[in-house]
């Protein structure tokens, strides 16, 4: 395997995640030993729509010692449930592609604040090519 011949991984949440009026489940997960990777897509298919009009719902992925070492998405007030909230929609989420070889990768999420009753749910994917 090469750069130039990588292998597209995509890593997801195997439930609904909560990051509405729940406490959302945090996860991880490491690419094939020896290989690096680069960071192409994440996001959220959306189940239930957000309601945080105070501070967007967030997430984030990193290392435990930096949490947004690689992306940070917010997902604001009124993403509709069947949506697919991805970097499309927010194009800055990518803040460093490049993962080294052998690292624990977390993926860690924060609920948004609503002035009434915060909501949203939805299946979190990460899309990784390894090299």
């Amino acid at each position: 395997m090469s750069y130039s011949n990588p292998v597209p991984l995509n890593y997801c949440y195997g439930h609904a995640n909560d990051l509405g009026d729940g406490t959302p489940q945090q996860w991880s997960f490491k690419g094939p030993t020896g290989k690096q990777g680069i960071i192409i897509d994440m996001g959220i298919h959306v189940t239930e729509t957000f309601a945080c009009d105070q501070t967007d719902a967030k997430m984030e992925i990193g290392t435990s010692s930096d949490p947004d070492a690689y992306c940070l998405m917010n997902i604001p007030d009124a993403t509709a449930a069947t949506d697919t909230f991805s970097v499309q929609d927010d194009t800055d989420a990518i803040i460093a592609e490049a993962i080294p070889a052998d690292t624990q990768i977390e993926f860690k999420s924060t609920v948004g604040v609503d002035a009434s009753t915060e909501a949203g749910i939805g299946y979190q994917y990460v899309s990784v090519l390894w090299y």
